[in-house]
């Protein structure tokens, strides 16, 4: 019989992304279901903003590197004072830290969810730090789980758990006339964006040589680049001016409003070159209906089925994006039905209550094993 669980879970992330979002609608989810729910994030965090908003309970704590002792000395207050049964990781740097934590508080089950496909790094404490110190690795997509397995997890200890959307914010919608001016776009120009912090591994470089490849043959084209700033920021403006495109990409920089970018486009990006594990920006746009182009990498090919939910692609090869786009501008029916079916899809794999279940009954199984 399942019972109330008392549960902290933990992400060190100074801003805004996907991995904070999936948190905090676990930490809401979890909590409407009577668990004790314990958010740790940094001071003046994105996530500790929005989960007090939510009035989750929130503790803070400075996360300096994987060996900070003043991080893992308040974790272990925190651990104690709440009498902490379920210790949830959702990044390398604060799993670390909790591992030191737990085993002076002798926390009864530990969890990790590892959300890229990158194969884990080679280290002395790798065994220690993902096999032996955790009972379970929840992994978002079956592309993550297979990597964790590769890198020599035991398969028994890893199960993929889909990251889940919110249907109600990510719904089809009409174009903000608002927006539209103040990005300067009018009705007749063809938008394609791209939802994405500024890192080399997302794929802007071929986003980019893909864009002049399309102004060639369709000049009314504008391309929106949306994500958090990198020091790749200053290499992506001089990508844009080599192909002398510069006037046609806006780069729009973090933005904690991307619903209303997505009914602006009429296709969406994601191009990524590795890592993916479940991108947001796939499951967020087919849930407005916004059909999507994306790389044969990672977690993508697990939301978009070529030609049911969008179109996929090779990785590195800015001739078939192209292709692809022009193909979707160019056949507004086609585009059209592969949104729509998107969306479907995407109710049914991919929901909050789905998600909050799914990890719920590991959290039930493991304690059960600890009675």
């Amino acid at each position: 019989m399942s019972r109330s669980l008392r549960i902290l879970q933990i992400n060190s992330g100074e801003g805004w992304s996907g991995g904070q979002y999936q948190v905090l609608m676990l930490s809401r989810g979890l909590r409407e279901r009577g668990h004790h729910v314990v958010v740790v994030c940094p001071p003046d965090s994105a996530l500790a903003v929005k989960s007090a908003k939510e009035g989750l309970i929130v503790e803070t704590v400075p996360m300096r590197g994987q060996w900070d002792l003043n991080a893992v000395i308040r974790l272990r207050e925190i651990m104690r004072r709440h009498g902490i049964e379920i210790v949830n990781t959702h990044k390398p740097k604060p799993h670390t830290l909790a591992l030191m934590a737990a085993i002076t508080v002798r926390i009864p089950v530990m969890v990790a969810t590892r959300r890229v496909s990158f194969p884990l790094r080679r280290h002395p404490f790798r065994w220690l730090k993902w096999v032996a110190g955790v009972d379970k690795i929840i992994a978002v997509a079956k592309s993550v789980e297979e990597s964790l397995i590769l890198s020599g997890v035991p398969a028994e200890k890893v199960v993929t758990i889909y990251g889940a959307i919110d249907l109600k914010r990510f719904r089809p919608a009409a174009p903000d006339p608002a927006l539209r001016k103040e990005l300067g776009i009018d009705e007749q120009t063809w938008v394609v964006g791209k939802v994405a912090d500024y890192r080399p591994w997302k794929g802007y470089g071929i986003f980019l040589e893909a864009a002049s490849m399309i102004l060639q043959e369709e000049p009314n084209v504008r391309f929106l680049a949306v994500g958090g700033k990198s020091d790749y920021f200053d290499e992506m403006q001089a990508i844009a001016g080599r192909f002398s495109i510069e006037k046609r990409v806006t780069f729009t920089g973090f933005r904690d409003d991307v619903e209303r970018f997505y009914p602006l486009m009429h296709v969406s990006v994601n191009c990524a070159t590795s890592g993916e594990g479940l991108p947001g920006v796939l499951r967020e746009s087919l849930a407005m209906e916004i059909p999507v182009v994306a790389t044969d990498v990672g977690g993508n090919r697990e939301v978009v089925l070529d030609g049911q939910t969008g179109r996929l692609i090779p990785s590195n090869d800015p001739a078939a994006l192209a292709g692809a786009i022009l193909g979707l501008l160019r056949n507004p029916e086609s585009a059209r039905r592969l949104g729509q079916q998107g969306r479907r899809f995407v109710e049914q794999h991919f929901s909050i209550e789905s998600m909050v279940t799914q990890t719920e009954a590991v959290y039930q199984s493991l304690m059960a094993t600890r009675s």
